[in-house]
């Protein structure tokens, strides 16, 4: 058994007991795919993260990414909370960096210092994988509340897929009391990770969102990256990025008693993104594996 660094970071918050918490483990080179797994069985987050040395030189640090039930190319909050660890730690002492996951390398930037800091990433690509225009009841059923047939429900993938439904106002999404075992039937039927339901909103934030992925252990996530990372390229497709601009404010994690905000900018016609927010870790210690 070895020692390694360990931090936990509620990330999408700078208050202490908000936003998405992540696990970060530190110097992870040596631990096998399995003691990773185990780990982020055991801390029973959404997501763990590993800080390898990277593969390359164009790199700063490799991110491996675990959720209780396998590994991801690419997560939102574990590569924004990572990166909080990563500079609070001396890891990486710039302001501009880059991170190596499964999605490839991926540029991050640090603004502001201390409790006002806010880390970006660019995040990868978002495609949109297929429409379920025909499949409206079904995911209304699911969450347990109606859904949007036009814009149709549509899955689109960054590594997570996510598949997308507007609702009517910010109450409808507040109130939604998903049946997590027909969710999770439909995220397996259709390849996707979870749902992600979403409405306009007004006032300080443009879109309050909640994502349920019982599918990969995870029946609620408090506040979702990769999700609102990829919204921007559902809302380019059908023509709806003038309903929250080329930036804007994304709320989640209310319902749960974690409410966190991602700061979302457009960077293309296609929804392509960057995503960030602020961080603060609330565990700093050591881990014996």
């Amino acid at each position: 058994m070895g020692m390694h660094r360990f931090k936990q970071v509620d990330v999408f918050t700078a208050k202490p007991l908000l936003g998405n918490p992540v696990a970060v483990v530190f110097d992870a080179d040596d631990l096998t795919d399995a003691q990773m797994l185990a780990l982020a069985a055991w801390t029973n987050l959404s997501e763990t993260t590993f800080l390898c040395r990277p593969t390359t030189a164009e790199a700063d640090y490799r991110l491996r990414i675990f959720h209780p039930t396998g590994e991801l190319p690419f997560a939102g909050h574990p590569t924004v909370g990572s990166a909080h660890a990563a500079l609070e730690a001396g890891l990486v002492a710039k302001r501009e960096f880059v991170q190596e996951c499964g999605a490839g390398l991926l540029p991050l930037r640090a603004e502001g210092d201390g409790p006002d800091r806010r880390v970006f990433v660019r995040a990868p690509a978002a495609e949109v994988v297929h429409e379920f225009a025909t499949s409206v009841d079904a995911i209304s059923a699911a969450l347990g509340a109606p859904v949007a047939a036009d814009p149709p429900p549509t899955s689109v993938s960054n590594g997570p897929a996510w598949i997308f439904c507007r609702m009517d106002s910010a109450d409808a999404i507040a109130s939604l009391r998903p049946d997590m075992t027909t969710v999770a039937r439909l995220s397996r039927d259709f390849d996707a990770t979870g749902i992600a339901a979403f409405a306009f909103t007004q006032g300080e934030t443009a879109v309050r969102i909640r994502c349920f992925a019982p599918a990969v252990g995870v029946p609620e996530d408090p506040v979702t990256g990769s999700a609102n990372a990829a919204l921007p390229t559902y809302l380019a497709r059908y023509g709806l990025l003038d309903r929250t601009g080329r930036e804007y404010t994304s709320s989640q994690g209310t319902e749960l008693g974690r409410d966190g905000s991602v700061y979302v900018r457009v960077l293309d016609d296609a929804g392509l993104a960057e995503i960030g927010g602020q961080a603060v870790t609330v565990i700093d210690g050591e881990i014996t594996l």
